[in-house]
């Protein structure tokens, strides 16, 4: 039987850009866009973000975020708002890694064509073709391997946030 976790980090509040990533860490698990994700989904999205535990610890962690009169087998995007709140940090490099690790679906520790046409797709406005996929993903892929490994990542990241900043 699995240990118990420690205490539960305290909830902080979060900005409005961390709020966005998580919303966008929610959006991929909400696969049939219902607003909810199933107890098995919560417990990949809390690994996604380095965190790991069994499905009992998974339902007692939800049962917090959701209070005493909330779903008890569907966690929706408030209360993963209070999970995230506890599992943010503050530190870029870590919040990046955490992300990789999201997009990183099969977790070969690389973002193919796949998951990155699946990434582009949940975070633009538009749907992409292929080719414009393909376009972002060469930009992207600065050794030309075809793959995004974690430092091409978090080149990227960084970009698009300095790009922000800048807009």
């Amino acid at each position: 039987m699995a240990e118990d976790k420690a205490a539960a980090p305290k909830a902080r509040a979060l900005g409005p850009e961390e709020k966005d990533e998580c919303m966008k860490i929610f959006d991929i698990f909400d696969r049939n866009a219902e607003n909810i994700a199933p107890v098995s989904d919560t417990m990949d999205m809390l690994t996604k973000l380095g965190q790991t535990y069994t499905k009992r610890e998974t339902e007692a962690i939800m049962k917090e975020a959701r209070g005493p009169k909330g779903d008890k087998k569907n966690l929706g995007p408030e209360e993963w708002l209070v999970l995230c709140s506890k599992w943010v940090r503050q530190d870029d490099e870590e919040e990046i890694l955490r992300a990789f690790k999201v997009f990183d679906a099969n977790g070969d520790g690389v973002i193919d064509f796949d998951e990155f046409k699946f990434i582009m797709q949940k975070v633009g406005e538009e749907p992409l073709t292929d080719a414009e996929v393909e376009e972002a993903m060469k930009e992207a892929d600065e050794d030309g391997n075809g793959v995004i490994d974690i430092p091409e990542f978090m080149d990227l990241i960084k970009k698009s946030k300095n790009a922000l900043k800048e807009a």
